[in-house]
């Protein structure tokens, strides 16, 4: 897994995007529990992915986005990534204490933020954050799963760990006990472009198809739509949700 780069000394860039976001419903599927919120205005965008061994999933993916939207407008990434926090860190109690359903509720996440030239990433589970820059693709989350902890604590080499039969079991999700909520920071550069999704996109196509579909796409939109596209033909069984984040490349 590539590491996102945090240049140093760089001057910041004006930060002018655009963004794109759709979610399908896996075949077969009763309800979509996948969710997202694409908030350009407020620099906000998340994806969240209803676990689907509790009872309530969807409900607790749909809550997120609902509580997220309810943010006050940030001074400074500081305060977007405190209000973030604290936003998941209740949302986790309230599904934990179980008063809103009966049964199990939890959801993955992951947040997207920016202010001025700087951007932070929060996530829970295994939803994930990618950075494209320079035609090189970054995964800027690192997976909260039985397999990914295998492999970090080098029981099972990666080739090891992808041939586990269960190893895709969510180890951190908001909605379980004690649910951890990790953060990366990075800097923006002229013509970045990012993309959130869930599992249900990247169990289907690599990492190398994604980079391709976000190099050739000419805005977020267009990104969006390849990677839409190129999913036709494939067995679907699971929910695929994305957002894709354009910087404009500068002058």
């Amino acid at each position: 897994m590539n590491t996102p780069p945090v240049p140093e000394g760089c001057p910041p860039c004006s930060v002018i995007l655009n963004s794109w976001g759709w979610s399908r419903q896996g075949e077969g599927r009763r309800e979509n529990e996948d969710a997202f919120l694409n908030w350009p205005e407020r620099r906000c965008w998340a994806v969240a992915d209803g676990v689907g061994s509790s009872a309530h999933g969807g409900e607790a993916s749909r809550l997120l986005m609902t509580r997220l939207m309810d943010l006050p407008e940030p001074a400074s990434l500081e305060a977007h990534v405190r209000n973030v926090r604290s936003c998941l860190e209740e949302t986790n109690g309230l599904l934990t204490s179980r008063s809103l359903w009966p049964g199990s509720a939890a959801s993955t996440i992951v947040v997207l933020l920016m202010h001025d030239a700087q951007a932070a990433c929060l996530w829970s589970g295994d939803s994930r954050c990618y950075l494209q820059r320079n035609g090189r693709l970054y995964q800027c989350t690192r997976d909260h799963t039985l397999r990914q902890e295998k492999i970090d604590t080098g029981e099972l080499t990666a080739p090891e760990a992808y041939r586990m039969i269960r190893g895709n079991i969510i180890t951190q999700a908001i909605g379980a006990a004690a649910a951890r909520v990790d953060e990366i920071r990075f800097a923006l550069r002229p013509g970045d472009r990012l993309l959130l999704c869930s599992d249900g996109l990247t169990n289907i196509l690599g990492e190398a198809k994604l980079n391709s579909l976000l190099r050739d796409g000419d805005n977020a939109h267009a990104c969006a739509e390849r990677i839409r596209e190129s999913l036709d033909g494939y067995p679907q069984p699971d929910d695929a949700t994305l957002i894709a984040v354009c910087l404009s490349p500068g002058k």
